[in-house]
């Protein structure tokens, strides 16, 4: 197989751009931690693509690793038109701002490439997040309470969390407590963007891993996201990987939902939600990608998720054989 791995952050995505520096750091992890066990398999010749200035990416070296350096000036589009015919499978990693992942898993699709993602359908679904939510509330699926967010309309007292409908991660994601912090807030949103408002809801803020296939759902494990605030901003500071849990049985069957609301996933996924004091678990979103979890995964479970997603594509059931059963801590920033 000759797999390209596109994680768009790092790999020239925005090469004519300013780099994102909020989004660095985790683009680097997921795609270190993607090729360290990929470098693990055999039969494998892995391309991948490097943002010139980006200099600790290219640390990894192997045999059947090469590295497609992008320049500023270059237009990557044109690029892998130019290229496609050294790769025939893609790993692509790509934020659902402004529509991204959607945009590039088209690009790849007309290529004709075998994609590591899931389908067109549930792409475009899960990177609209007030969809997202209407579409898995209909399926009986318990999610936070989404309206979309209307500048001139009156908004009842209490804490609100305001964010971006198709953000990455906790980009443009605000906690607005007392009035005087709307003014601030609202002074920053991008009028291209539209905006949904939730109700904070006071709980645990997790996330489950796990793998998608045919209609099925196969739970790896939970995650504890450490937030903090920052100017009325939530910033991800780090992620526990694998927390303890006696859940199991709930998480999976909440996964096995979402795979039957949403057929169309595949691959791994990631589910971020609220579990309230109440013990309730509402959906926040999905993430039909790699997530900054996945850089503990193998570390905390001995699972080379790599090689399942693969030998998925060949159309073989997962089997989820742990070697591990440790929490292991991911810093962010």
């Amino acid at each position: 197989m000759r797999l390209l791995v596109f994680e768009f952050i790092t790999g020239g995505g925005f090469i004519n751009q300013p780099l994102p520096q909020s989004l660095l750091q985790e683009g680097y992890l997921m795609r270190k931690a993607l090729l360290d066990d990929l470098c693990l398999l055999n039969d494998l010749e892995i391309l991948v693509l490097q943002d010139e200035r980006v200099a600790f990416a290219s640390e990894i070296n192997n045999d059947y690793l090469n590295y497609l350096t992008i320049r500023e000036g270059m237009d990557v589009r044109q690029l892998l038109s130019e290229q496609s015919s050294l790769y025939d499978t893609v790993w692509l990693i790509a934020p659902e701002t402004e529509g991204m992942l959607t945009w590039w898993t088209q690009f790849f699709n007309q290529q004709g490439k075998q994609l590591c993602l899931s389908g067109q359908q549930a792409i475009d679904l899960c990177q609209d997040k007030l969809a997202t939510s209407e579409h898995l509330q209909k399926a009986g699926i318990a999610c936070v309470p989404s309206f979309l967010f209307d500048l001139n309309a009156v908004i009842e007292p209490g804490s609100w969390v305001l964010k971006a409908n198709n953000s990455v991660g906790c980009d443009e994601v605000y906690l607005l407590q007392e009035e005087r912090h709307w003014p601030k807030v609202l002074a920053r949103l991008m009028p291209a963007h539209y905006y949904i408002l939730q109700p904070y809801v006071a709980g645990k803020v997790l996330s489950l891993s796990c793998l998608f296939y045919q209609g099925q759902a196969f739970f790896i494990c939970c995650n504890e996201q450490k937030m903090h605030i920052e100017h009325q901003q939530f910033v991800l500071s780090a992620c526990r990987v694998n927390v303890q849990t006696e859940n199991f049985q709930q998480y999976q069957q909440l996964c096995q939902s979402i795979a039957t609301a949403i057929p169309q996933l595949f691959g791994y996924i990631g589910i971020d939600f609220i579990e309230t004091e109440a013990g309730e678990n509402l959906v926040l979103e999905i993430n039909p990608r790699l997530t900054s979890s996945y850089a503990g995964i193998n570390k905390a479970t001995g699972l080379n998720i790599a090689e399942l997603v693969l030998a998925m594509l060949d159309h073989k059931t997962p089997i989820l054989n742990k070697t591990k059963n440790q929490s292991i801590l991911v810093d962010i920033h």
